[in-house]
């Protein structure tokens, strides 16, 4: 007989990896931004000197900016280890449970 071709679809997506790739280049864009856009504007509209005197409070802005970042992916990654340690702990307490089922 004429048996249809298996279909290989395409490999499973990790999201959470896709996610924190996004994040990180957001991230980056923003800190981008802050530092050398804003300070290229300041640069040019109020002098060279004024850049120096502003870099401290653009410095700033990026550690309150990256210190929540920070703080929620440490979390996220305990999260998620925690959420591995309860799957592998249900899974080894249901197969104890099948092999003592006679």
């Amino acid at each position: 007989m004429n048996n249809p071709p298996e279909k290989k679809g395409n490999p499973p997506t990790n999201t959470r990896r896709e996610r924190r790739q996004a994040e990180r280049k957001y991230l980056l864009l923003v800190l981008f931004g802050l530092v050398v856009v804003g300070g290229g504007l300041i640069a040019l509209v109020f002098g060279p000197p004024a850049l120096l005197t502003a870099l401290p409070c653009l410095l700033g802005g990026v550690v309150l900016i990256v210190s929540p970042w920070l703080l929620l992916t440490a979390l996220e990654k305990w999260r998620e280890r925690a959420e591995a340690a309860a799957w592998a702990a249900a899974r080894d307490e249901a197969s104890a449970e099948r092999e003592a089922d006679p």
